[in-house]
């Protein structure tokens, strides 16, 4: 005869085959293909996957105890409370599972975002920072119990590895770029994303060039429009990803701020020198950028400015190098118009990074599964067991009013003719029902679309 003790150890381990995880995040109908495709990779994974809303104050009926893990995404800023609620703050401090969080744009109000994790007790760290820099950014004496996890800015988009594409001379825009003017206190790197437009706009009229370059935020482009763009370009061109100068308590951001204000037509140059001179470097965060990815993918010839782009890509074997100062520029446009030499650098571009697993997002799920068992394990957690009861006998109880209602539906449709638009109304009050019962995250559909 089993006991009701065997039976719960039981449970907990089938439970622990499949951790329940909580994903909060910032979930703006706007937001870019990059974001999405980062949650969609978390909700991938092989445990059971929830992400919620949570700029705005969570429904109190989400209990933090129905779940084993709670993530931060990195759309939510850990160390603001116009992101964060002090309110969900205080509830994540207090959950007794296992606790982790993804941050990028890891160069701003650095102190700020270590007590923050502190604070809330998080216990794994998805950073975007390089391994031999990361003492430097979460040192181990404000954080000893922290584990630090690398991983990129973004990955392989899988919709776009089999994506219809033009070829290379049926492509109307010989070179293209949409870039963004940064603040002056992010450094040089965040300066290349101005240069880099300029100058190669100004040396494309004495080549003949065909261009569509422009950085102004008005001229951005987002989702589909972005991807016809890309298909549209024979070439476009990139710089890394990052920030040179890492602003720890927000003064040197403060200062170039005020400065500007009194100074509006300053030079870079001159305000670095008054700032942030001893800052610029000491810290490496130079990083590929996800758009890097979406070029190889849609076999768009990529020209970068010189640089190591995370180690993955070779200069002259997946782009061509462009010095800082365009003093090669002669050299990159014989690429451009030598098709056979453009499209051997883009093949193997795509062959070797758009098509390498490593590179895909179905890497960063297995990167995220597997860490969330090993801590979860190393750290003994078990979460309340009553709790984990309840929601195993309502996840049964939901699948079978949904199983019920597709049946229902199948037989009444052969009877009475059932349209799709009935049935989307007929799942959408269902879903309606689950929500009012406190059950909306069970209920709510997985993956964000685009």
């Amino acid at each position: 005869m089993i006991s009701y003790f065997s039976l719960v150890r039981e449970i907990e381990k089938m439970k622990r085959k499949k951790l329940s995880v909580l994903i909060l995040c910032d979930k703006f109908i706007n937001s870019a293909s990059t974001i999405n495709d980062h949650i969609n990779a978390l909700m991938d994974s092989r445990h059971n996957v929830f992400a919620i809303h949570c700029r705005e104050k969570i429904p109190d009926f989400v209990h933090f105890d129905w779940f084993d893990v709670v993530i931060i995404h990195y759309t939510i800023i850990v160390s603001s409370c116009n992101y964060l609620p002090l309110e969900t703050s205080e509830r994540i401090k207090k959950f007794n599972g296992l606790k982790a969080c993804f941050i990028q744009d890891e160069y701003r109000f650095v102190n700020k975002t270590v007590d923050a994790l502190k604070n809330l007790g998080i216990h794994v760290l998805f950073t975007c920072v390089r391994l031999d820099e990361i003492e430097k950014v979460y040192p181990r004496s404000a954080l000893p119990d922290l584990r630090t996890v690398s991983v990129l800015t973004g990955y392989v988009p899988e919709k776009l590895k089999t994506a219809k594409v033009l070829s290379y001379e049926d492509r109307e825009i010989d070179v293209s770029y949409r870039g963004r003017a940064l603040p002056f206190w992010l450094g040089e790197l965040g300066q290349e994303k101005i240069n880099i437009a300029k100058k190669f706009k100004r040396d494309a009229e004495s080549w003949g060039l065909k261009v569509d370059i422009d950085y102004r935020e008005e001229a951005r482009i987002y989702h589909e429009a972005w991807i016809k763009f890309l298909i549209n370009s024979k070439a476009c061109l990139g710089v890394e990803s990052g920030a040179s100068v890492f602003d720890f308590s927000g003064e040197v951001e403060r200062n170039v701020c005020r400065h500007l204000q009194q100074n509006p037509d300053d030079t870079f140059e001159n305000v670095k020198n008054l700032y942030f001179v001893d800052l610029e470097g000491k810290i490496k965060l130079n990083q590929i950028s996800p758009r890097c990815f979406e070029a190889a993918c849609l076999r768009t010839l990529m020209i970068l400015y010189e640089g190591e782009y995370s180690g993955i890509l070779i200069p002259w074997r997946h782009y061509v190098p462009l010095k800082k100062d365009h003093s090669n520029m002669k050299e990159v446009i014989s690429v451009i118009r030598n098709k056979k030499r453009a499209k051997s650098i883009i093949s193997k571009a795509y062959q070797e990074v758009a098509l390498n697993p490593a590179f895909s997002y179905s890497s960063l799920t297995n990167i995220f599964d597997a860490t969330l068992e090993q801590e979860f394990e190393k750290n003994k957690i078990i979460p309340s067991r009553i709790f984990r009861v309840i929601l195993n006998v309502v996840i049964c109880f939901a699948n079978c009013y949904i199983r019920v209602f597709c049946l229902c539906r199948k037989i009444y449709s052969a009877f009475f003719g059932f349209s799709a638009k009935q049935y989307n109304f007929c799942k959408k009050l269902c879903m309606r029902i689950f929500v009012e019962k406190g059950l909306k995250i069970i209920c709510s559909d997985k993956r964000i679309k685009d």
